[in-house]
This record gives structure tokens, sequence and C-alpha cells, in this order.
């Protein structure tokens, strides 16, 4: 479900909208409005509207119609017919300058930004984050669910004022260049890349070009700036160690790394963990499940330490955070059944953190676990390799049952059924939430897939849900 795009009062005079997009002002004069719109629906009096095109939609449409609900001024194309009566700026590209126009509102705000990027974790880091600094004692202001894109950063950005000192800004990526112009758009004092594999390769073609595509954020740190790396990925840490950026951080179990992982232990009800914050101990007993949460904490820590934050405050702030819908979440089902929501995304680094942690909740508990996994999407070339991986990982994980859902994961099955794991397959999700009056009524059971797979439509059964 797509997150709401939240509203915000951003005021712009019209020589500064001409000047960050490079536009030619036309119509009837205005000296400045508030408020930055995408969609027409949502006009207040005042506003500047943005008219974006979609691969299924066009605002500049509704741009007339904008301006005849309150709009002071609308930002177009060039050439677009609009009424003698219609105030506009003319662009090249709307969506770039819906960025440049997020980019000089952040130049005119005095707090940091902390942009957050990787292929596994980012959101739950982000949320960690925000969470310590706010522990520490800070106004934050947290990308809200997904709008980690060339739209959903700049309407985040524009919500900046006097009442926030930090933003936590989740940068994502489906193609080469888009991690750099968000950078160009926010602006971070620090970045942090939590990881880099097997992603979106549908779009960047290799996990080095994911490396790249992801490390671009640290690039764009300057001098006096602070770069975060998850120091345990090689060829990750070899690209971070480069950047500009006079601090570098990095983050693992390594014993080199300025914030380590000394141990950690996950049942139902969460995970305790120590670390080491350049020779200081740090004790943090989460709300959130496993490995995965335990990397995304010590990510948090580093952000905190590079900021001179109080490390204990941090640490409070961590320990209080729940975790977001379908991310590690615990639900009960029925019986003494463990329902573990992951339903959000997968690839194939975070489908083995997931099962990870599944696996020890489950020996912990002494009972059956139970994957349901559907099909991990845009990977490419590289998706029957990435699924024949995950089967292999099913398989060793030891589960009582691997249902796999969708086409991509019937390769998943056949390779853990070959491995002597007991399997199930079905075409997708709705088929796969028959299962509920299956399934062991003790069991430890993780749903896990891509997005678009809609996974929820297993929770809702487990779970004792009506699906919608």
């Amino acid at each position: 479900m797509a997150t709401p795009i939240p509203a915000n009062q951003a005021t712009f005079h019209r020589d500064e909208v001409v000047s960050a997009t490079g536009g030619t002002s036309g119509g009837p004069t205005w000296e400045s409005a508030s408020g930055v719109v995408t969609d027409s629906r949502a006009i207040e009096p005042g506003n500047l509207f943005v008219a974006l095109r979609g691969e299924r939609f066009d605002a500049h449409e509704f741009a007339a119609q904008a301006v005849d609900a309150g709009a002071t001024a609308v930002v177009v194309e060039r050439g677009t017919p609009l009424p003698d009566h219609v105030s506009t700026v003319e662009v090249d590209d709307t969506l770039l300058a819906l960025g440049d126009l997020a980019r000089a509102h952040r130049e005119k705000w005095n707090g940091k930004v902390i942009g957050i990027t990787g292929s596994v974790g980012k959101t739950t880091t982000k949320d960690l984050a925000a969470s310590a600094l706010q522990s520490a004692g800070y106004r934050v202001l947290k990308t809200a669910g997904n709008l980690n894109n060339r739209i959903g950063v700049p309407m985040t950005l524009f919500q900046l004022d006097a009442t926030v000192d930090m933003a936590v800004i989740e940068m994502g990526t489906s193609e080469p260049g888009e991690i750099a112009r968000l950078a160009e758009i926010a602006a971070p004092d620090v970045g942090i890349v939590t990881g880099a594999s097997l992603s979106h390769t549908e779009g960047l073609g290799s996990v080095a070009a994911v490396a790249d595509e992801k490390v671009s954020l640290l690039r764009s740190i300057g001098q006096d700036g602070v770069a975060v790396a998850y120091g345990d990925d090689a060829p990750l840490k070899k690209r971070a160690s480069v950047v500009g950026a006079k601090r570098k951080l990095f983050y693992g179990h390594a014993a080199v790394n300025d914030v380590r992982v000394i141990d950690w232990d996950v049942d139902a009800d969460g995970t305790q963990a120590r670390f080491q914050v350049r020779g200081q101990e740090v004790e943090i007993a989460m709300g959130l499940l496993g490995e995965g949460a335990v990397l995304n904490a010590a990510g948090a820590l580093a952000i905190a330490f590079g900021l001179e934050a109080s490390l204990e405050d941090a640490a409070r702030g961590i320990a209080g955070a729940a975790p977001s819908p379908g991310r590690m979440q615990p639900l009960a089902g029925s019986g003494d059944r463990l329902i573990i929501d992951d339903s959000y995304n997968a690839n194939p680094a975070s489908v083995e953190v997931a099962l990870n942690a599944a696996r020890a909740i489950a020996e912990k508990r002494e009972a059956p676990l139970v994957a349901i996994l559907g099909d991990m999407k845009e990977l490419g070339a590289q998706s029957e390799e990435a699924h024949r991986k995950v089967g292999e990982l099913v398989s060793d994980a030891g589960v009582f049952l691997f249902v796999g859902c969708g086409e991509g994961m019937h390769e998943a099955v056949a390779t853990a059924n070959a491995r002597g794991a007991d399997t199930l397959w079905f075409e997708d999700a709705g088929e796969c939430g028959g299962l509920a009056g299956r399934l062991p009524l003790n069991a430890v059971i993780l749903v896990k897939g891509s997005r678009s797979m809609e996974m929820e439509r297993v929770i809702a059964p487990l779970v004792g849900r009506e699906q919608r």
C-alpha cells in the first residue's frame, strides 16, 4: 500500500522558484506560495502545484483545475497550453524541478540530514536511528513509509522547518543514478549504507553495480560530514573507504569495526545484544527480532556516535523502538503459533537474515519452523539462481515445511525438495493463505516475499483476520 504524501508549508517566492528550477514565469504575476503539492485533489488555497507525469497519469491535465481550486501557481513543462488566468513556471522536466525546489528548501534549513540506503535493513535502520536521536534530545523528522524515491524524498524534505533539528531520510533505488540524485537533493551531512547485495539487479545489472549505486550516497558527503557503512561487506568497505568524508565509521561483527557486535540472543519477545563502540560497551534489549535487527542497531549507534550524541540515550531509544508492520513483526496466531510477519519485501540477503532469526526462535521454543516464502522480484537475470539459493537456505534451516508462493519460488521449492525438505508450492499468496488450518498449532511461521506478492494475504488467515 502506498504511503500518503504528507502535507507541508514550505514557502517559496516566485523568483526563488524560477531560480531554483531554471524555469520561466508566465501568466499573472504572483508573490509567493505556501505548501508544495503534486496531487490536484489535495490543493489548498495558496499552494504551489507541481504537475508530474507518470506511466499512467499526467497531472498537466489538472493544472488549470488546481488553480481554480486555490493554487497560487503551477509548475509545468514548457509549452503546456493553459488558460490566461493561470500563473505558471515552465520548466524542462517537472520531476527534476520538484527535486530542485526541495534542495532549495533544504538549503534554507539549518539542521542536519542523515541519508540512509542499502539492499537490506535500511527502513529498520532509519527507524532505529530516528528513535536513537529523539532519545538523545533531537527533534527528528523521518521518512514516512516507502517515500524513499524521487517524489517521496522531496515531499519529505518540504516538511523541514524550525521545529526539526535532524532529518533521517531513507533513499531507495531501482536504476543507476537515482541515489546520487536523491543525495544531491537532500545534501546529507551523514550517510549510511547498510549493505549491497542482490537487489534491484533488474535495473542495476549486478551486485557490483548495486554497491556502486549505494555508495554514491557516501560520495556526496562533504569533508566535514560522516560516512558510515557495513564493514563486514568487503567490496562495500573498499568503496566506502575512499570517499571524501574525513570521518568514516564501519560497523559489523569483525573486530576492526568502529561499532562491533559482540554477541546477541533472540526469543519471541525480542533480541538482547552487546556492542562495543570504540571500546565503550553498550547493552540493548530490543523489541525487534534477530541478527538483522542487531546489525541495524549497530548502524544506528554508529550514526549517533558520528553525531556525538549520548550513546546511553541512543541505546535507550533503540530499546524502545517497536517493529514496523511487515518487518519481522511477531504476531500471535491460533493455538500457540508465532507468526513472524516479514511480508513487506524480500531479496536473497533479507530472506537469509529472516530465516536465521526464525530458526533461532523455533529452536528456543522447541517448535517446528514453517517458511512461507513468496517470489523475490526485480532480480533480472539473477532471479533463477537467487531462488535456487533460497531453496538451499531453507533446506539448511531444517524447516518442518517450506511453502513456496509464485512462479519464482517454484525453483526454490524444487531445490529444497531435492535436498530432502518437505515442500508445497502454490501459484500465488491467496492460495497459500488456505493452509492456516493445516499447520502445527505450536509452529513458528515465517512469512516473507516481495511487495507485489501481497504476502499479507497469507498473514490474515494465520492470525484469524479476514482477507481484504
